[in-house]
């Protein structure tokens, strides 16, 4: 589905990481995990084309440098890290998602309004949709944001720490919505992650980036296995039960 192949980041003389093999499997969560300033939020600027990169990245065998914009907004939705508190109302922002596929007087069709309801919906902001977005707090502006790429209706969702500035109720409703989307949505999700507990506990696949490199990539399962994260973080691990299931909590 999103194959990288091979990708490597220079900036002036630094090489941010090389070599860099992965890809997405469809209707899974792929958690990406590094130390700060490792490169993930680099490695999704590749996928906006945003930074500049060598080797490839295929999007259903088609290389996704040589897709319009408009192209790779229809099938890869992107929520960044950084958002700009815009001076538009909750609706008018999530109704940006729907750009891509607006005729030429940009007017919103009933299958446009439609999606960005769900959106909204979906994220439980009904009652900031007539708020202004650069008045809204930080965790509701990454919600409405996350409506937004919601309404853009995509195959693949790309989201860098969508978690951020969020306190721990509206993290946990934001984890029932990513569990929403691959399952009942059938979405693909590629999700940048700081918390490696959380990871651990939502991922199906899990892509660790260090030293400028693919340290790990492979299931949840293969990670626990091979003790990746506490050996790559030197962090310990214990388990807590949750559910009647047993998940790992790395301090």
């Amino acid at each position: 589905m999103l194959k990288f192949e091979n990708i490597t980041v220079c900036r002036g003389n630094r090489t941010v990481f090389s070599g860099i093999d992965f890809y997405l499997r469809p209707h899974r969560l792929t958690a990406v995990l590094g130390k700060n300033g490792c490169g993930k939020s680099t490695l999704v600027s590749c996928i906006t084309g945003q930074v500049k990169y060598t080797g490839d990245i295929w999007l259903f065998d088609r290389p996704l440098r040589f897709m319009s914009p408009r192209a790779r907004a229809e099938q890869i939705a992107v929520l960044p890290q950084l958002l700009k508190p815009v001076p538009l109302t909750v609706y008018q922002l999530v109704s940006l998602g729907r750009n891509p596929y607006l005729d030429f007087a940009g007017r919103l069709s009933q299958t446009d309004r439609l999606r960005i309801e769900e959106a909204i919906a979906l994220t439980g902001i009904e009652t900031l949709r007539d708020k202004r977005a650069d008045l809204l707090s930080g965790g509701e502006l990454r919600k409405a944001y996350l409506a937004m790429i919601l309404a853009q209706n995509t195959r693949i969702a790309v989201l860098d720490e969508p978690a951020a500035y969020l306190d721990m109720e509206n993290e946990t409703e934001l984890v029932i919505i990513l569990n929403k989307l691959k399952t009942l949505h059938k979405k693909t999700l590629m999700v940048v992650m700081h918390d490696l507990t959380r990871a651990a506990e939502i991922s199906d696949d899990i892509l660790i980036i260090a030293d400028g490199r693919k340290y790990f990539y492979g299931s949840r399962e293969e990670c626990l296995e091979t003790e990746a994260i506490e050996k790559c973080f030197n962090v310990r691990r214990t388990l807590y039960e949750k559910d009647g299931e047993l998940f790992p909590v790395f301090y």
